[in-house]
Protein backbone atom coordinates (compact mmCIF):
# COMPACT_ATOMS: atom_id res chain seq x y z
CA UNK A 1 0.00 0.00 0.00
CA UNK A 2 1.22 3.48 -0.77
CA UNK A 3 2.02 5.68 2.31
CA UNK A 4 0.33 9.23 1.88
CA UNK A 5 3.63 11.47 3.19
CA UNK A 6 6.93 11.37 1.60
CA UNK A 7 9.38 12.75 4.22
CA UNK A 8 12.55 14.31 3.65
CA UNK A 9 15.50 15.48 5.48
CA UNK A 10 18.18 17.36 4.18
CA UNK A 11 20.93 20.04 5.17
CA UNK A 12 24.07 21.43 3.77
CA UNK A 13 26.09 24.21 4.96
CA UNK A 14 27.12 27.44 2.20
CA UNK A 15 27.59 30.92 2.93
CA UNK A 16 25.69 33.11 2.38
CA UNK A 17 24.48 37.13 2.89
CA UNK A 18 21.12 38.62 4.07
CA UNK A 19 19.65 39.43 0.86
CA UNK A 20 20.35 35.66 -0.48
CA UNK A 21 19.30 33.93 2.66
CA UNK A 22 15.64 36.28 2.20
CA UNK A 23 15.59 34.93 -1.76
CA UNK A 24 15.80 31.58 -0.50
CA UNK A 25 12.99 32.01 2.28
CA UNK A 26 10.72 33.41 -0.32
CA UNK A 27 11.20 29.81 -2.61
CA UNK A 28 10.73 28.00 -0.02
CA UNK A 29 7.33 29.53 1.31
CA UNK A 30 5.89 28.89 -1.92
CA UNK A 31 5.46 25.37 -1.14
CA UNK A 32 3.21 26.16 1.89
CA UNK A 33 0.51 26.86 -1.04
CA UNK A 34 -0.25 23.26 -0.58
CA UNK A 35 -2.29 22.08 2.64
CA UNK A 36 -0.64 18.67 2.23
CA UNK A 37 2.62 19.94 2.44
CA UNK A 38 3.92 20.43 5.87
CA UNK A 39 7.10 20.54 7.81
CA UNK A 40 9.87 23.08 9.41
CA UNK A 41 12.94 24.50 7.35
CA UNK A 42 15.43 26.70 9.18
CA UNK A 43 17.46 28.97 7.37
CA UNK A 44 20.73 30.66 7.96
CA UNK A 45 23.89 32.34 6.97
CA UNK A 46 25.40 29.33 7.76
CA UNK A 47 22.92 27.26 5.26
CA UNK A 48 20.12 25.22 5.39
CA UNK A 49 18.60 22.66 7.31
CA UNK A 50 15.14 21.28 7.01
CA UNK A 51 12.51 18.11 7.48
CA UNK A 52 9.38 18.39 5.32
CA UNK A 53 7.08 15.93 4.28
CA UNK A 54 3.97 16.01 1.17
CA UNK A 55 2.74 13.98 -1.68
CA UNK A 56 5.42 12.56 -4.10
CA UNK A 57 5.20 14.90 -7.11
CA UNK A 58 6.00 17.47 -4.45
CA UNK A 59 8.77 16.37 -2.83
CA UNK A 60 10.23 15.98 -5.72
CA UNK A 61 9.68 19.33 -7.03
CA UNK A 62 10.98 20.83 -3.69
CA UNK A 63 14.35 18.65 -3.75
CA UNK A 64 14.86 20.27 -7.37
CA UNK A 65 14.65 23.94 -5.80
CA UNK A 66 17.08 22.90 -3.18
CA UNK A 67 19.63 21.44 -5.16
CA UNK A 68 18.88 24.51 -7.92
CA UNK A 69 18.92 27.09 -4.57
CA UNK A 70 22.57 25.27 -3.05
CA UNK A 71 23.73 25.32 -6.78
CA UNK A 72 25.22 21.97 -6.24
CA UNK A 73 24.21 18.18 -6.55
CA UNK A 74 26.16 17.39 -3.45
CA UNK A 75 23.01 17.56 -1.16
CA UNK A 76 22.01 14.16 0.75
CA UNK A 77 18.43 13.88 0.70
CA UNK A 78 17.28 11.44 3.11
CA UNK A 79 13.62 9.86 2.50
CA UNK A 80 11.13 7.98 4.32
CA UNK A 81 7.06 7.35 4.45
CA UNK A 82 4.10 7.62 6.83
CA UNK A 83 0.69 6.82 6.83
CA UNK A 84 -0.44 9.85 8.55
CA UNK A 85 1.01 13.41 8.98
CA UNK A 86 4.39 14.11 10.69
CA UNK A 87 4.01 17.99 11.30
CA UNK A 88 0.91 20.25 11.79
CA UNK A 89 1.82 22.97 9.59
CA UNK A 90 4.94 24.16 7.11
CA UNK A 91 7.17 26.76 8.63
CA UNK A 92 10.47 28.40 6.99
CA UNK A 93 12.26 30.33 9.51
CA UNK A 94 15.82 32.74 9.43
CA UNK A 95 17.95 31.55 12.65
CA UNK A 96 21.41 32.33 13.45
CA UNK A 97 22.69 29.09 12.95
CA UNK A 98 20.88 25.75 11.65
CA UNK A 99 22.00 23.59 14.72
CA UNK A 100 22.90 24.97 17.96
CA UNK A 101 26.52 24.69 18.89
CA UNK A 102 28.83 27.24 18.44
CA UNK A 103 29.07 30.12 16.08
CA UNK A 104 32.62 30.16 15.93
CA UNK A 105 32.44 26.46 14.32
CA UNK A 106 32.12 27.43 10.55
CA UNK A 107 31.73 24.32 8.32
CA UNK A 108 32.48 25.00 4.79
CA UNK A 109 30.65 22.97 3.41
CA UNK A 110 28.95 19.25 3.32
CA UNK A 111 29.94 15.91 2.37
CA UNK A 112 32.96 17.18 0.22
CA UNK A 113 35.68 15.24 1.86
CA UNK A 114 37.31 11.97 2.68
CA UNK A 115 36.48 12.60 6.36
CA UNK A 116 32.39 11.52 5.46
CA UNK A 117 31.92 8.29 5.21
CA UNK A 118 29.31 6.53 2.86
CA UNK A 119 26.90 3.82 4.80
CA UNK A 120 28.62 1.10 2.87
CA UNK A 121 32.25 1.82 3.73
CA UNK A 122 30.75 2.68 7.61
CA UNK A 123 29.75 -0.59 7.55
CA UNK A 124 32.62 -2.39 6.67
CA UNK A 125 34.81 -0.04 8.72
CA UNK A 126 32.52 -1.24 11.84
CA UNK A 127 33.01 -4.96 10.65
CA UNK A 128 36.58 -5.08 9.84
CA UNK A 129 38.52 -2.43 11.73
CA UNK A 130 39.37 -1.23 15.38
CA UNK A 131 37.26 2.13 15.35
CA UNK A 132 35.67 4.35 18.33
CA UNK A 133 32.11 4.61 17.55
CA UNK A 134 30.89 7.85 19.34
CA UNK A 135 26.74 8.86 19.28
CA UNK A 136 26.65 12.99 19.02
CA UNK A 137 22.76 12.92 19.95
CA UNK A 138 21.03 13.83 23.34
CA UNK A 139 20.56 11.15 25.77
CA UNK A 140 16.95 11.37 25.26
CA UNK A 141 17.64 10.16 21.72
CA UNK A 142 20.16 7.08 22.50
CA UNK A 143 17.96 5.79 25.01
CA UNK A 144 15.61 4.27 22.34
CA UNK A 145 18.77 2.92 20.30
CA UNK A 146 22.24 3.34 19.46
CA UNK A 147 25.12 1.19 17.18
CA UNK A 148 26.59 -1.72 18.44
CA UNK A 149 29.39 -0.63 20.72
CA UNK A 150 29.11 3.00 20.15
CA UNK A 151 30.01 5.48 23.01
CA UNK A 152 26.74 7.61 24.36
CA UNK A 153 28.08 10.60 25.89
CA UNK A 154 25.10 11.10 27.89
CA UNK A 155 24.22 14.63 26.97
CA UNK A 156 21.12 16.51 27.42
CA UNK A 157 21.68 18.65 24.44
CA UNK A 158 24.15 18.88 21.60
CA UNK A 159 26.11 22.20 22.90
CA UNK A 160 27.07 19.78 25.53
CA UNK A 161 29.06 17.95 23.38
CA UNK A 162 33.12 20.08 23.06
CA UNK A 163 32.72 19.96 27.10
CA UNK A 164 32.36 15.98 26.54
CA UNK A 165 34.96 15.75 24.22
CA UNK A 166 37.14 18.33 26.58
CA UNK A 167 37.06 15.39 29.24
CA UNK A 168 36.73 12.13 27.92
CA UNK A 169 40.47 11.84 26.63
CA UNK A 170 39.36 9.88 23.86
CA UNK A 171 41.94 8.15 22.00
CA UNK A 172 44.13 9.92 19.42
CA UNK A 173 45.35 6.35 17.58
CA UNK A 174 42.57 5.44 16.50
CA UNK A 175 39.96 6.19 13.87
CA UNK A 176 36.82 8.60 15.66
CA UNK A 177 33.45 7.47 13.39
CA UNK A 178 30.68 9.46 14.58
CA UNK A 179 27.24 9.53 14.12
CA UNK A 180 23.64 11.43 14.55
CA UNK A 181 20.37 11.17 12.60
CA UNK A 182 21.34 12.90 9.29
CA UNK A 183 24.43 14.11 9.39
CA UNK A 184 24.44 18.15 10.15
CA UNK A 185 25.56 17.39 14.21
CA UNK A 186 28.48 15.87 13.33
CA UNK A 187 29.53 18.11 10.72
CA UNK A 188 30.16 20.72 14.19
CA UNK A 189 31.34 18.35 15.80
CA UNK A 190 33.74 16.80 14.06
CA UNK A 191 35.90 20.20 13.27
CA UNK A 192 35.21 21.17 16.92
CA UNK A 193 37.33 17.66 17.54
CA UNK A 194 39.67 18.23 14.77
CA UNK A 195 40.53 21.38 15.77
CA UNK A 196 41.00 20.13 19.54
CA UNK A 197 43.86 17.61 17.72
CA UNK A 198 41.90 14.95 17.10
CA UNK A 199 43.35 14.15 13.07
CA UNK A 200 41.55 10.38 12.34
CA UNK A 201 37.48 11.72 12.89
CA UNK A 202 35.19 10.34 10.25
CA UNK A 203 31.52 11.02 10.03
CA UNK A 204 28.72 9.21 8.46
CA UNK A 205 27.42 10.80 5.67
CA UNK A 206 23.64 11.39 6.03
CA UNK A 207 23.56 9.97 9.33
CA UNK A 208 21.37 6.91 10.64
CA UNK A 209 18.69 7.62 8.22
CA UNK A 210 21.07 6.69 5.36
CA UNK A 211 22.56 4.19 6.85
CA UNK A 212 18.98 2.37 7.54
CA UNK A 213 17.90 2.87 3.62
CA UNK A 214 21.04 0.31 2.78
CA UNK A 215 21.36 -1.37 5.90
CA UNK A 216 18.08 -1.93 7.47
CA UNK A 217 19.69 -5.30 9.18
CA UNK A 218 23.12 -4.20 9.87
CA UNK A 219 24.80 -2.67 13.02
CA UNK A 220 21.81 -0.70 14.26
CA UNK A 221 20.28 -1.72 17.66
CA UNK A 222 16.45 0.00 18.57
CA UNK A 223 15.10 2.62 16.65
CA UNK A 224 16.03 6.05 15.86
CA UNK A 225 14.24 9.43 17.63
CA UNK A 226 12.67 12.23 14.47
CA UNK A 227 11.73 15.20 15.50
CA UNK A 228 8.44 14.77 14.61
CA UNK A 229 5.22 13.15 14.99
CA UNK A 230 6.43 9.82 14.00
CA UNK A 231 9.09 10.57 16.96
CA UNK A 232 10.48 7.05 16.00
CA UNK A 233 11.59 4.88 13.06
CA UNK A 234 12.36 1.57 13.26
CA UNK A 235 15.24 -0.26 10.99
CA UNK A 236 12.62 -0.06 7.81
CA UNK A 237 12.15 3.34 8.47
CA UNK A 238 9.18 2.98 9.06
CA UNK A 239 7.26 5.20 11.88
CA UNK A 240 7.38 3.38 15.15
CA UNK A 241 5.16 1.30 16.68
CA UNK A 242 6.53 1.23 20.28
CA UNK A 243 6.95 4.67 20.86
CA UNK A 244 4.83 7.96 21.77
CA UNK A 245 5.85 11.33 23.08
CA UNK A 246 5.18 11.22 26.73
CA UNK A 247 3.02 14.17 27.66
CA UNK A 248 4.61 15.28 30.91
CA UNK A 249 8.46 15.47 29.47
CA UNK A 250 8.03 15.14 25.75
CA UNK A 251 10.75 12.16 25.73
CA UNK A 252 9.82 9.04 24.12
CA UNK A 253 7.66 6.50 26.25
CA UNK A 254 6.55 2.97 25.64
CA UNK A 255 4.91 2.19 29.33
CA UNK A 256 1.23 1.61 28.58
CA UNK A 257 -1.61 2.56 30.94
CA UNK A 258 -4.66 3.38 31.11
CA UNK A 259 -4.90 7.21 32.86
CA UNK A 260 -5.34 7.48 36.74
CA UNK A 261 -7.38 10.76 36.04
CA UNK A 262 -10.18 10.42 32.94
CA UNK A 263 -9.23 6.10 31.82
CA UNK A 264 -7.97 7.29 28.28
CA UNK A 265 -5.33 5.10 27.68
CA UNK A 266 -1.51 6.82 27.57
CA UNK A 267 1.84 6.12 27.18
CA UNK A 268 4.13 8.10 29.42
CA UNK A 269 8.19 7.42 29.36
CA UNK A 270 9.75 5.54 32.68
CA UNK A 271 11.34 8.46 33.89
CA UNK A 272 8.35 10.40 34.86
CA UNK A 273 7.00 7.15 36.31
CA UNK A 274 9.61 6.34 38.75
CA UNK A 275 9.82 10.17 39.21
CA UNK A 276 6.16 10.38 40.69
CA UNK A 277 2.83 8.47 40.46
CA UNK A 278 0.85 11.78 39.79
CA UNK A 279 2.59 11.11 35.99
CA UNK A 280 0.40 8.07 35.30
CA UNK A 281 -1.46 10.46 33.53
CA UNK A 282 -2.51 11.45 30.06
CA UNK A 283 -1.81 15.06 30.22
CA UNK A 284 -0.58 17.73 32.42
CA UNK A 285 -4.52 18.99 32.84
CA UNK A 286 -5.00 15.03 34.46
CA UNK A 287 -2.00 15.22 35.96
CA UNK A 288 -3.00 18.59 37.91
CA UNK A 289 -6.46 17.30 38.99
CA UNK A 290 -5.41 14.44 40.09
CA UNK A 291 -2.54 15.40 42.29
CA UNK A 292 -5.43 17.55 44.13
CA UNK A 293 -7.04 13.82 44.78
CA UNK A 294 -4.17 12.49 46.45
CA UNK A 295 -3.25 12.50 50.07
CA UNK A 296 -0.65 15.84 50.39
CA UNK A 297 2.26 13.04 50.76
CA UNK A 298 1.30 11.17 47.68
CA UNK A 299 1.19 14.59 45.56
Amino acid sequence: MTQKFHIVAVYYFQQVDSAELERRRLALEQFGENPDFCGLILLAPEGLNGTIAGPTDEIEKFKKTILDLAGTEEVVFKDSFSDSRPFKRYKVKIKNEIVTFDEAIKPKGSGKDNSHIDPEEWHRMIAEEEVVLIDTRNKYETAIGMFKGAIDPQIDKFTEFKDYVDKADLPKDKPILMYCTGGIRCEKAALDMKLKGYENVYQLNGGILKYLEEFPNGYWNGECFVFDHRVAVDSNLLPSKKYKLCPHCGDPGNVHFNCEQCATPTVVCNKCLEKNSVNRTCSKNCRHHFSRSLPPKAA
